[in-house]
C-alpha cells in the first residue's frame, strides 16, 4: 500500500500581488505590441520539429495538446508552448510524453520514466500521482469509474490504482498493450492478439484477431482488423462490415458519434456511428502513409500522426474541373443553357462541360472569326452568342448556329438582357438595343450623344431607365427620357471589368483599381481592395461574389468587407460566374472552379488570452490582473482556437465598453494605466474571417496612491455628501422664499395691475376722444372701464386652458379680449394641434395668453393675428401685431411676470423664442415646439 503524500509543483501560482511597483500615472497609454510571436522563440515550437509525437487530443478550451519525446506541447494557432525539461521558461521534471487524457481541467500523462502526472492546463502546474508501481515506464493511461489504469512495457503488466485508498492492483501480469481507451461503462485495450474488455477485475478476449485501429464513441467502442470494422456496444451489442482496405487511422468525429477512418493510402472515410453506414464528407487524401493515431478536432480539422511528422487535413468545399482546349488563350466563358452548364470557348466555339450538349455539328455554321465566344446568353430557350464575328444564335432543334444581322461583325464584348430588351455591348461602336420581339434595333449610344469612349465591356440597365455602361477606364449613365450621357468621377486608371447592384448601391470591378461603389446618383461611396484585380462580379442572396486575378472573393454590401475564400488564391479567373444548385461555379484558365454555396453553420472559436505577461513574468491563461502601479508593463497573447488553415485571423479589442479597437497582431500590451479598474473585452476572427460569438475577457485593477485609498475615498464621499445637502438646503430655502414672494406678485398682478393698466389705457383713450370732441366715444370709454372694475372683482380671466381644446379655448380668447380690450385677435389653427399632449397644449395657451395680454399692456396695439400649425415635427407659435409688442419677451433685465411665465414655460418643452420688428412698425413673435423625443 502506497499513500499519495506530496505534490510536486514546478509553476508559480498566478499572484500579481506581491509584483513590486510605483506610483500610478493618471493617464491611460495603450499600445499594441511592437514585437510579434517570433519575439518569445524560446515559447514557439514549429510543429514540424516534434519527434515522436504519439497522441493528440483538444481540452475544453479549444487548445490542441501533443505528447511526444520532446514533451508536451500546446497548440494555440499562434505560438506552440512546449513543457519539458529543457524548456526554463516552462519547466516540467520530465520530457518523454507517451499517453495523454483530458480529465476535466487536467491532462493525465504517462512518461517514459517518471510515472504518471497531472498537468493542470490553467496554470501549467504538475502532480505526480504517487503509487507503490516499480515501474517508471508508462505506455498508456485512462482515468476509469474513478480508477487510473496504466501499462508498463517494460514488464507487460497492465495496473489499476485507487486513488480514494491509494492501493495498486496488477490486472494483468504478462500482456502487451497497443491502446487503452473506455467508454463511461466498458474499458478496452488491444493488441495483436485481438480486443479485451474488461470483466470483473479480468481482461476477456472479445475479438480474436489482430486490432489495427481503435476509438470509443459516447457508448461503443469501433475496433478495426484487417477486413473488418467492429461496433461493440455498451449493451451488449455487436456489428460489422467488411472493408477491403488497410485502415491504421481512426478516431471519432469532435461533435457527434460518426468516426473516420483512414487508409494506408491516404483515404478518409465517414461513418454513421451506430449503423456502420457510410456518410459523405469533403476532406481529400492525406498523405499515403502508416497512421500512428487521429484526432477530429472542434474546428473540423483531422490530425493525422505519423512517423513522418503532423498533417492536418482540413475540409474543403471547392472542387476544380479541369478545363482546356487546343486554343492559343484558354480565356472561356461559362453559361446554362438548357439548364446545363456549357463552355463557350474562345477560338473553339461550343464545347461542353459535365453533360454532353453539343457535337461537332454544332460549330460548323461558325465562320473563323465567330469560334471565339466572349459571351452567352439564354433567352427563350435560344443560345445567344456574342462573339467576334457579331451576334449568332444556337437553336437546339435544328443544332445549327445562324449569324443575326444585327450588328454586322462588329466584336461583341457583353449581352445583356432586360424585360424584352437585349443589350448588346461593342468593341469600338458603343451600346445596341436590341427589341427581342420585334427582333430590330431600336436604339444606339455611342460618342455621338457623348459617350466618351465607344468600348462598352458591360452594362447595367436599371429599373427607374437609366443603364450605366463600362468603358476602358471610366463609367458612364445614359438617361432614356432625355438621350443623354454622363460620364461619372472615378478614380481609377484601369478597365472597369463588371457592374452590379446590391442595396440601392452600384458595384464596379476594375483591373488594377479594386472595386469601386456608387451610390444611384454616381456619386463614389467607397474604393475597395485598391490595388487588386477583379473580373466579373454576381450577386447571390445578397451576397456579391468576385473574381479575381487571382483568387475568388465574398463581397458584403453592407459593410464592404472583402474576403478571398481559401484555396482559391492559385487561380486566375476569366470572368464569367454563374450558380446552379447551390454551387458557384467560376471559370480560370485552366478549367472552372466549383463552390459549394449551401449554407454551412458559423465556427464560432474559444477566444482566449493564451499567456499573460506581466512586467516580463509570464503566465498561462488569464485571471483578474492586480498591479501597484501604472509603470507596469502587461502584455496579452491572445488565439482564436480555430485550427483550420485559411486566412489571417483578425483581434480588436475595447476597454470599458469603449469603441473597439483593431489590432495589428495577436498581442495587447498595456502601460502607464491610471489607477482604477479596467474591463477589457477581446474579439476575433476565425480561419474564414467571420468574427467569432465568443469573446475573451480580463480585469485589470491599478492600485491607487495613498491619498486615493478606500477609506480616505469613504471620508471625502461623506464631507461631499454633507457639503451638497448643506448647499441644497440653503437652496430650497432661498427658492422656497423666491416662490412665495412669486404668488404674492402674480396675485397681486392679476387683481390690480391688469386692471389698473386697462383704466389707464381707456382714459388715454377718453383722453384722446375729448381731443377730438368724440364725446360720445369717450362717454362709451369711461362707461367701459367702470364695467371693467365691475367685472374684475367678480370675474376670473381665462389664464389657462382649463381642461378645453385648443380648439375652444383660443377663440374664446380672441372674443374676450374684444369685448374687453376692443383688441382684435386673428386665429388660424391646424387641425393637427389637438391631438397632442394636454400638457403641451395647457403650456402653448398659457403662453398665447401672457404673450397677447403682456403686448395688449405694454403697446398700443390693436390687431393681432395668430397662427398655430404643426410642421416638420415642430408645433410652430406665431402672433403678428400691428404696433411693437413683443420687444420686453427676450430682455433678460428688463421683463415683467408675463415674460417669466413664458420663459418658464420655454426651457421645460426645450422650445426656442424669437421676436422681430418690422419697419412699418409691426412685431413679430415665433415660438417652436419640438414634439420629437429630446435627450
Amino acid at each position: 500500500m502506497i499513500k499519495m503524500v506530496r505534490k510536486v509543483r514546478h509553476k508559480v501560482s498566478f499572484n500579481i500581488n506581491s509584483m513590486l511597483g510605483f506610483q500610478a500615472k493618471f493617464i491611460v497609454f495603450l499600445t499594441l505590441s511592437l514585437f510579434s510571436f517570433t519575439s518569445h522563440s524560446y515559447n514557439t515550437t514549429p510543429l514540424n520539429t516534434l519527434s515522436n509525437v504519439t497522441k493528440v487530443l483538444q481540452d475544453k478550451r479549444g487548445f490542441i495538446w501533443l505528447s511526444s519525446q520532446q514533451g508536451l506541447t500546446r497548440v494555440d494557432g499562434n505560438n506552440n508552448i512546449t513543457f519539458s525539461r529543457s524548456n526554463q521558461e516552462w519547466p516540467l521534471p520530465f520530457s518523454w510524453v507517451h499517453d495523454i487524457e483530458v480529465v476535466d481541467n487536467k491532462l493525465l500523462l504517462a512518461t517514459e520514466m517518471d510515472g504518471l502526472w497531472l498537468f493542470d492546463t490553467r496554470n501549467g502546474e504538475v502532480e505526480k500521482i504517487i503509487t507503490d508501481i516499480s515501474e517508471p515506464s508508462h505506455y498508456n493511461a485512462t482515468l476509469f469509474k474513478n480508477n487510473y489504469y496504466s501499462y508498463a512495457p517494460n514488464t507487460n503488466k497492465f495496473y489499476r490504482f485507487n486513488p480514494s485508498d491509494n492501493l495498486s492492483q496488477i490486472i494483468h501480469q504478462n500482456i502487451a498493450i497497443k491502446v487503452l481507451i473506455h467508454t463511461p461503462e466498458q474499458l478496452y485495450i488491444s493488441n495483436r492478439d485481438g480486443l479485451y474488455q474488461l470483466q470483473n477485475d479480468n481482461l476477456v478476449q472479445v475479438i480474436n484477431e489482430p486490432i489495427t485501429a481503435l476509438t470509443a464513441l459516447s457508448n461503443a467502442v469501433v475496433a478495426i482488423t484487417a477486413n473488418k470494422i467492429y461496433r461493440l456496444g455498451d449493451d451488449g451489442s455487436q456489428s460489422s462490415i467488411q472493408h477491403s482496405q488497410k485502415l491504421y487511422g481512426l478516431t471519432k468525429a469532435y461533435d457527434n458519434d460518426s468516426f473516420f477512418t483512414v487508409s494506408l493510402k491516404g483515404k478518409v472515410s465517414k461513418y454513421d456511428g451506430a449503423t456502420l453506414t457510410p456518410l459523405p464528407h469533403y476532406y481529400g487524401d492525406s498523405e499515403p502513409v502508416r497512421l500512428k493515431s487521429a484526432f477530429h478536432d472542434a474546428s473540423g480539422v483531422l490530425w493525422l500522426i505519423s512517423s513522418h511528422g503532423i498533417e492536418q487535413l482540413n475540409e474543403s468545399y471547392i472542387k476544380n474541373h479541369n478545363l482546356i482546349f487546343d486554343i492559343p488563350i484558354n480565356g472561356n466563358e461559362i453559361a446554362l443553357f438548357d439548364n446545363e452548364i456549357i463552355i463557350g470557348s474562345y477560338g473553339a466555339g461550343l464545347q461542353n462541360f459535365l453533360q454532353p450538349v453539343f457535337n461537332q455539328e454544332s460549330n460548323a455554321g461558325f465562320t473563323r472569326k465567330g469560334l471565339k465566344i466572349v459571351d452567352l446568353l439564354e433567352i427563350n430557350n435560344s443560345l445567344y452568342i456574342g462573339c467576334f464575328d457579331g451576334l449568332w444564335r444556337y437553336d437546339k432543334g435544328t443544332n445549327q448556329v445562324t449569324k443575326l444581322d444585327v450588328v454586322a461583325d462588329k466584336i461583341i464584348l457583353k449581352l445583356e438582357q432586360k424585360d424584352n430588351l437585349l443589350y448588346i455591348a461593342t468593341d469600338g461602336y458603343g451600346l445596341y438595343v436590341y427589341d427581342l420581339i420585334s427582333e430590330e434595333i431600336i436604339n444606339h449610344i455611342d460618342d455621338s450623344i457623348g459617350l466618351q469612349n465607344p468600348e462598352v465591356i458591360d452594362v447595367l440597365p436599371l429599373d427607374n431607365g437609366k443603364i450605366w455602361i463600362a468603358h476602358n477606364n471610366n463609367i458612364s449613365i445614359y438617361q432614356q427620357n432625355s438621350h443623354t450621357v454622363t460620364t461619372v468621377n472615378t478614380p481609377n486608371r484601369s478597365k472597369v471589368i463588371s457592374l452590379v447592384i446590391a442595396g440601392n448601391k452600384i458595384f464596379a470591378s476594375t483591373l488594377g483599381d479594386g472595386i469601386l461603389v456608387f451610390n444611384q446618383q454616381g456619386d463614389l461611396l467607397a474604393q475597395l481592395s485598391t490595388g487588386h484585380s477583379f473580373t466579373e462580379m454576381l450577386l447571390v442572396n445578397d451576397v456579391i461574389w468576385a473574381s479575381g486575378k487571382p483568387g475568388l472573393y465574398r463581397i458584403s454590401p453592407t459593410n464592404y468587407q472583402v474576403t478571398m475564400i481559401e484555396n482559391t488564391q492559385q487561380y486566375s479567373f476569366v470572368s464569367s460566374m454563374l450558380v446552379k444548385n447551390d454551387i458557384l461555379y467560376a471559370i480560370h484558365y485552366s478549367g472552372v472552379l466549383a463552390l459549394d454555396l449551401s449554407e454551412k453553420k458559423q465556427f464560432n472559436p474559444n477566444v482566449v488570452i493564451s499567456k499573460t505577461t506581466i512586467s516580463g513574468k509570464s503566465y498561462l491563461l488569464n485571471k483578474t490582473i492586480e498591479i501597484e502601479s501604472g509603470n507596469d508593463v502587461i502584455t496579452l497573447d491572445l488565439a482564436s482556437l480555430d485550427h483550420r488553415p485559411g486566412l489571417h485571423k483578425k483581434f480588436q479589442y475595447r476597454i470599458n465598453n469603449s469603441d473597439w479597437q483593431l489590432m495589428n497582431n495577436n498581442q495587447l500590451t498595456l502601460t502607464g494605466l491610471a489607477s482604477g479598474d479596467y474591463h477589457i473585452e477581446i474579439m476575433a476572427t476565425n480561419s474564414l474571417g467571420q468574427w467569432s460569438d465568443n469573446k475573451a475577457y480580463t480585469e485589470i485593477h491599478v492600485a491607487y496612491p495613498w491619498y486615493w485609498t478606500v477609506e480616505l475615498r469613504i471620508l471625502y464621499v461623506i464631507l461631499i455628501s454633507f457639503i451638497v445637502l448643506l448647499a441644497s438646503w440653503l437652496l430650497f430655502l432661498r427658492a422656497k422664499s423666491i416662490k412665495r414672494i412669486h404668488h404674492l406678485l402674480k396675485d397681486d398682478m392679476r387683481n390690480y395691475g391688469r386692471v389698473m393698466k386697462t383704466i389707464q389705457r381707456n382714459l388715454q383713450l377718453t383722453s384722446t376722444s375729448l381731443a377730438s370732441n368724440d364725446l360720445e366715444q369717450g362717454k362709451q370709454l369711461i362707461e367701459n372701464t367702470i364695467s371693467i372694475l365691475k367685472e374684475s372683482i367678480i370675474s376670473q380671466e381665462p389664464d389657462n386652458l382649463a381642461g378645453k381644446t385648443l380648439a375652444i379655448a383660443i377663440p374664446f380668447l380672441a372674443e374676450y379680449i374684444h369685448s374687453k380690450y376692443e383688441i382684435n385677435l386673428h386665429v388660424n389653427l391646424d387641425d393637427k394641434v389637438d391631438s397632442l399632449t394636454y400638457e403641451l397644449k395647457a403650456d402653448v395657451y398659457k403662453v398665447i395668453f401672457e404673450a397677447i395680454m403682456s403686448a395688449t399692456f405694454k403697446s398700443e396695439a390693436e390687431n393681432f393675428s395668430l397662427t398655430l400649425k404643426e410642421v416638420k415635427q415642430k408645433l410652430w407659435l406665431t402672433v403678428n401685431s400691428n404696433n411693437d409688442s413683443f420687444n420686453q419677451l427676450t430682455s433678460k433685465v428688463d421683463f415683467d411676470l408675463a415674460s417669466y411665465t413664458i420663459r418658464q414655460i420655454i426651457n421645460k418643452n426645450h422650445a426656442s423664442l424669437n421676436t422681430f420688428s418690422n419697419d412699418d412698425g409691426s412685431s413679430q413673435l415665433v415660438i417652436s415646439f419640438p414634439l420629437m423625443t429630446l435627450n
